[in-house]
């Protein structure tokens, strides 16, 4: 059913209502498998550290880890109604605009997983903690806010730019498999991944190419002249927080268009 693409609460909401009646059990199970994983992997790392109980900075480090992989994993298989044209059909004739269909998605598959994979992280993370210290005795200390007050904050010396540089590089690895998923019907990840090396191997040898062979690296450049190209460091982390926040739009205006497509 084509919409205008207006944005109405009731209806929004109507879609996560539908979402939540129909993958209250996928969620829950996915929840338990991804806590059950995470729980083995710490009573490993707890295990090969002589029982010692795991700390602030090993839960940093994991947390990044884990939530990064199922993060993409999940992200990765956004618009999971496209798979076959059965649920596609039924989903584009769902009463609801394009723009609040993508929002749902957006909001679903990155905003609330960025949540929701933390929260369970450190959920599981205080339970295996709690349950080495009831069998070996040795004193465990549950991560909490407090913990990362107490820690010294490197983000402090880090510049303004190379922050904004690094939470929208860190945005663009949930959101290109989002719009991949927008893109492929059939393995969508698979195929995001894919494509994502052939880009990144085709311009690494384009470079490597001008650089060695063509003997680009033996020209005395004046760099004052290098308009589009920065020459501090400063200059270098805006270059590159614009072209990530760039990016970001395009890739989700890209994902929004193709469902746009399917509706005509």
């Amino acid at each position: 059913m084509s919409m205008n693409n207006t944005f109405k609460m009731s209806r929004f909401l109507l879609l996560f209502k539908q979402h939540m009646i129909h993958n209250s059990k996928l969620m829950l199970f996915s929840a338990v498998g991804y806590c059950g994983v995470v729980y083995i992997i710490l009573v490993f790392a707890q295990l090969s550290r002589d029982l010692e109980p795991l700390d602030t900075e090993v839960f940093l480090n994991a947390l990044l880890a884990f939530a990064s992989i199922f993060g993409i994993l999940y992200t990765g298989h956004s618009f999971p109604a496209f798979r076959n044209k059965e649920n596609t059909i039924t989903y584009l004739t769902l009463p609801a605009s394009v723009f609040e269909k993508f929002l749902f998605e957006f909001v679903n598959r990155i905003l609330v997983m960025l949540i929701v994979l933390p929260f369970l992280f450190w959920l599981t993370f205080n339970l295996e903690g709690y349950t080495f210290e009831l069998f070996n005795g040795l004193g465990f200390n549950p991560v909490g806010i407090s913990d990362f007050m107490a820690m010294d904050n490197p983000v402090e010396k880090i510049p303004m730019w190379a922050r904004v540089m690094i939470v929208s590089a860190s945005f663009l690895v949930f959101v290109l498999p989002f719009t991949g998923a927008a893109m492929f019907a059939k393995h969508p990840l698979v195929k995001t991944l894919f494509s994502i090396a052939i880009i990144i191997a085709f311009y690494v040898t384009y470079i490597y190419i001008l650089v060695e062979p063509l003997g680009l690296s033996e020209y005395d450049i004046d760099e004052s002249n290098l308009l589009l190209f920065p020459n501090d460091e400063i200059g270098g982390f805006q270059m590159l927080t614009i072209v990530a926040v760039v990016a970001n739009l395009v890739m989700l205006a890209v994902a929004y268009m193709k469902i746009k497509e399917k509706e005509v």
